[in-house]
This record gives structure tokens, C-alpha cells and sequence, in this order.
């Protein structure tokens, strides 16, 4: 028996309990899953410290809060392909094993055809051999319930130039990952900075919801608010940034949206010149950088001027 095997008959204990709102003893439900007492009772508890299910004692029965789970939606296989390309770019972007993403492959993988189901089963193999980050998965589990259901969240950050985390309170707006950086974040309000903050949720070291409700403003747009960014990092108006490459890589930059600002123009020698409007950030600096000596930066002067420091800097570390 693989740990495929165990999280198949874990979501087989939960499927049970779902189909019996009104509970199910532990004898009965080893004998419908043909295991033992001693191993429901390890499914019970791995449930609910691994992928965070609301299981509830009562006597000699174990049922699942109410509420929990979703109402049944149907998908097309299309449908069902988005889902599982959307968890895939999720699990490589993460690079750490998630019960509850693994739990969402699983479940597909019940109502998806061939070859589709194959490629699912060898994702969950993949999947459930990267590392565990326990604390990570309680962490941003806290700061989601958190976020669907109102509560502020107090947090300790330890920001990239800080010394030592600091306790803040936080009320979530949003969730937004970056595969650019393997990381996640949390858009939400800051009590001690008094306005909007962007806080990397790998530097949050506790986290503890509290009893204060909160109302997300209504003119909030994340959308709206990381229009004009780069990546996830927002700050200072939105530049004309014009970018030239080389004909070598002309076809690839042709072929990607990295913006929804940006304009692509052939020249006659092959090249292209990729005009953006954008936040000078450090990750579009980083991305620039990435490029080497294919990519010259035409405009503005600043952002020209830095990139050539930096390349000028590198020069002089393997000098």
C-alpha cells in the first residue's frame, strides 16, 4: 500500500462521512472501507490535521460540520482539463507537497477519462513526493478562513530587511500567487501601517485568527490594484518602458502575453521591440536581467543606466 493507496482511502472515509450528515461509527465505516478500527481512527485524525476537515465527535459517531462542502457541480472535460492544468502550474509553482491539492487531483481523477486520468495519477505520484512544509500549510489554511469568512488575522513578519518579525494585524483582501517567485501572497489591510500591504506568506512565521470581523471595501479591485505591476510587487506610477531583442529570441517574446500593456514591433533586421507600461520594479528588472546580453533597453534612461550597472557588476565578479 503507497501513500496513493492511504489518501484514496482517507477521501474514501471523508466521501462516507459527506454521504451520512447524520454521523458514522468507527466500526462501521472500517467495515465499509474492509480496514481496521485502528486505522479509521488514524484517517479520522490525519483528516483533519492534513487537510483541515471539521470532523466532530458525537457518542460513538463522527460526522463532518455542516456546511463544509460545496454543493455538486458538473464540468465538461474541458472544464476539467483547466482544472487540472490550473492545480498543475499550482504544485510546480509551490514545489511542496499539499494534502488539499492532492485531494483535488484525486477527486478528478474519479469523473476524468483516458489518457487524462493517467496523466492525473502519475501528477499524484509527483505530487506526494515533494517536501512537506507543515507549518506553511497551517499558515496560509489560517489565513484563508480568515479572508472567506471576515476575521483579521494577527501575524508575525519578518520582512527582507528586518532584523527580527514584528506583529501586525491584518485584515486579507486577497490571496494572489507568483510563480515567478515560488511564493505566495496575502493584498489585505495593515493595522499598524493604517492602508493597503502586500505580505509574502513564506514570512509569516504564526498566525492566529481573532475575534474582529471586517468588510473588504468595495471599491477594492485586485484585478485593478496589479494592472499596472509586473509581478505581484506593487509601487510608484507606471512607466513607458521600451525593451529591444535580438532576432535570435524575437519569435519566443512574439509568442508569450507577458503583459496586458505590452505592443510588439518587428523590425526589418529580425528584431523586435516589446513596449510595456509598467511599475519599475525589481521584478522587472530581475525578468530584464534574465534576458543577458539578448535584450537592450531603450527607454527610460534611469531603468537603462541601472541595467547596465548591474550587468557592469557582474562583469567584475568573474573578473
Amino acid at each position: 500500500m503507497g501513500k496513493s493507496d492511504r489518501m484514496a482511502r482517507m477521501l474514501n472515509v471523508m466521501l462516507l462521512l459527506h454521504q451520512n450528515p447524520q454521523g458514522l461509527t468507527v466500526p462501521y465505516i472500517a467495515q465499509e472501507c474492509n480496514v481496521s478500527t485502528r486505522t479509521v481512527y488514524r484517517d479520522l485524525l490525519a483528516l483533519e490535521s492534513e487537510i483541515h476537515v471539521p470532523i466532530f465527535q458525537e457518542g460513538r459517531t463522527y460526522r463532518i460540520m455542516d456546511g463544509y462542502f460545496l454543493p455538486p457541480v458538473h464540468f465538461t472535460v474541458l472544464e476539467a482539463l483547466n482544472i487540472f492544468l490550473a492545480a498543475r502550474l499550482m504544485s510546480k509553482y509551490i514545489q511542496r507537497y499539499d494534502p488539499t491539492l492532492a485531494s483535488t487531483f484525486f477527486k478528478l481523477n474519479t469523473v476524468v477519462p483516458n489518457p487524462l486520468k493517467e496523466q492525473i495519477q502519475k501528477t499524484i505520484k509527483w505530487l506526494e513526493a515533494q517536501k512537506r512544509d507543515e507549518d506553511y500549510l497551517d499558515i496560509l489554511s489560517t489565513i484563508a478562513d480568515a479572508w472567506i469568512n471576515g476575521y483579521s488575522v494577527n501575524i508575525k513578519y519578518r520582512g527582507l530587511s528586518d532584523k527580527d518579525p514584528s506583529e501586525r494585524t491584518i485584515d486579507p483582501y486577497f490571496i494572489e500567487p507568483a510563480a515567478g517567485g515560488h511564493s505566495s501572497y496575502v493584498i489585505g489591510y495593515c493595522h499598524k501601517a493604517k492602508g493597503l500591504r502586500t505580505f509574502k506568506i513564506e514570512r509569516i512565521s504564526t498566525a492566529k485568527i481573532t475575534d474582529m470581523s471586517y468588510h473588504i471595501s468595495k471599491d477594492f479591485d485586485a484585478d485593478a490594484l496589479m494592472s499596472s505591476a509586473w509581478g505581484i510587487v506593487v509601487g510608484g506610477e507606471a512607466e513607458s518602458i521600451k525593451l529591444k531583442f535580438t532576432p535570435q529570441v524575437a519569435r519566443i517574446l512574439e509568442e508569450v502575453v507577458w503583459h496586458p500593456s505590452q505592443k510588439a514591433e518587428s523590425q526589418p533586421d529580425g528584431s523586435l521591440i516589446l513596449s510595456l507600461t509598467v511599475q519599475n520594479t525589481y521584478e522587472l528588472t530581475s525578468w530584464i536581467l534574465s534576458w543577458g546580453e539578448s535584450v537592450e533597453v531603450l527607454e527610460p534612461e534611469v531603468l537603462r543606466v541601472e541595467i547596465a550597472q548591474t550587468a557592469h557588476a557582474v562583469v567584475a565578479i568573474y573578473e
